[in-house]
């Protein structure tokens, strides 16, 4: 009969319980970075294309809303 060492694979099953949370810590930091980064850069874009634009685009008006929303109604009423 083989006799086991439970200090030893209690240890490695710690380490390795440890090193999980470790590698999910850091794969989490490096997401956050990440994505202030690319926050960053989408609003540099965005900034880029206001500056451009020839002013706000005017919105329909009160009526023109309840036409679409009533035609939008009735085409779903047909299906």
């Amino acid at each position: 009969m083989e006799a086991i060492d439970w200090n030893y694979a209690i240890a490695t099953l710690v380490i390795r319980f440890v090193g999980i949370f470790i590698v999910l810590g850091i794969l989490q930091v490096i997401m956050q970075i990440s994505g202030r980064i690319f926050a960053r850069m989408d609003l540099g874009k965005s900034a880029d294309k206001e500056a451009q634009s020839p002013g706000p685009v005017s919105a329909m008006s009160e009526e023109q809303a309840a036409a679409v929303g009533m035609a939008l109604y009735l085409y779903d009423q047909k299906k």
